[in-house]
């Protein structure tokens, strides 16, 4: 079965979620909610869940958590947004990775990366969300590309050994240096309590979006930089845990992530001058990893869902 190299990459980081074992466990429940809203699985209705997605992710929630089960929650809530982006992403030259080295390819890590004089520092990117650009080697079968490394030399397919594995990390790295200045990244923090964390994307999105610092602050490092790619956003994304009743157009936390470049969303519907569903930010963010819209090639590619998809664990 023809593959392209998207789509592996898709499948690799959906894969990763369900080795967290709370996402795992919590799944089991999640799915019949999941199904129960989207009987007829049509594009509508599944990109629609990200109106439900806080209270899908509640139907698990325990309460007097411990701070494991916090942590073990925020993970969860991490993997489930990262789940909805890559499940209406289908058939799109966008995928959304849960921060992991060894699935983000280096140019991406190094392009966000923040420098302080000789101190390096990882952004709160909880997640991470590449548009690749509109060329053939995304779209054809991955074992047809044929593309060199930073250093002019041919990057092999597969490992070496009895049981050869095909090298997708290396490919990668190999096409986004080659396509850097085309590539969009979008970084996505991901919080279950908002008025404790409204302030983390506030800064970090400030940092970002500064052209230059005083004091010795760059982004990027070996040579790439979100200064030279073809679009770039951060944006918060929260369940959240608090009253809603609580929080308003003038609530301190609202006012902290309004101006943020990416946008700040939730899972539930939108609601004006507070936060958008989290189903918004395909279209103002993630719109251009396809020439038609995020509806149009979600039908087409749902006919999939229980042959080519399966690794999204609704079959």
């Amino acid at each position: 079965m023809m593959t392209n190299i998207i789509e592996a990459l898709r499948q690799e980081s959906v894969a990763k979620l369900f080795t967290g074992k709370v996402f795992f466990r919590s799944f089991e429940t999640w799915k019949g909610e999941i199904n129960s809203i989207t009987p007829n699985k049509t594009s509508r209705q599944v990109i629609d869940l990200g109106d439900h997605l806080s209270e899908i992710f509640r139907t698990t929630r325990t309460a007097g958590r411990g701070q494991g089960d916090v942590s073990g929650g925020g993970a969860a809530w991490e993997s489930i947004v990262c789940w909805y982006l890559n499940l209406c992403s289908i058939g799109r030259r966008s995928v959304a990775i849960k921060h992991s080295r060894a699935l983000i390819p280096d140019p991406i890590c190094d392009a966000i990366t923040v420098n302080y004089r000789n101190f390096v520092s990882n952004t709160e990117s909880d997640l991470i969300v590449i548009v690749f650009p509109d060329k053939p080697e995304y779209q054809i079968d991955k074992e047809l590309i044929h593309v060199n490394d930073a250093n002019g030399r041919p990057v092999p397919l597969f490992s070496q050994g009895r049981n050869p594995k095909y090298n997708l990390k290396a490919v990668l790295n190999a096409l986004c240096h080659r396509d850097f200045s085309e590539i969009e990244i979008h970084i996505i923090q991901c919080k279950t309590n908002w008025n404790d964390n409204a302030q983390i994307p506030m800064l970090w999105d400030m940092i970002y979006s500064a052209t230059n610092f005083r004091n010795n602050v760059t982004i990027g490092r070996n040579g790439y930089s979100i200064a030279n790619i073809a679009q770039f956003s951060y944006s918060f994304v929260t369940v959240p845990t608090s009253r809603i009743t609580s929080i308003t157009p003038n609530s301190t936390c609202v006012k902290r992530v309004s101006n943020i470049s990416g946008g700040n969303y939730w899972g539930r519907p939108t609601q004006n001058n507070v936060a958008s569903s989290i189903k918004e930010m395909l279209l103002r963010n993630l719109s251009r990893g396809h020439g038609q819209n995020f509806l149009t090639t979600l039908q087409t590619e749902l006919q999939r869902l229980n042959t080519e998809y399966t690794f999204f664990g609704l079959s």
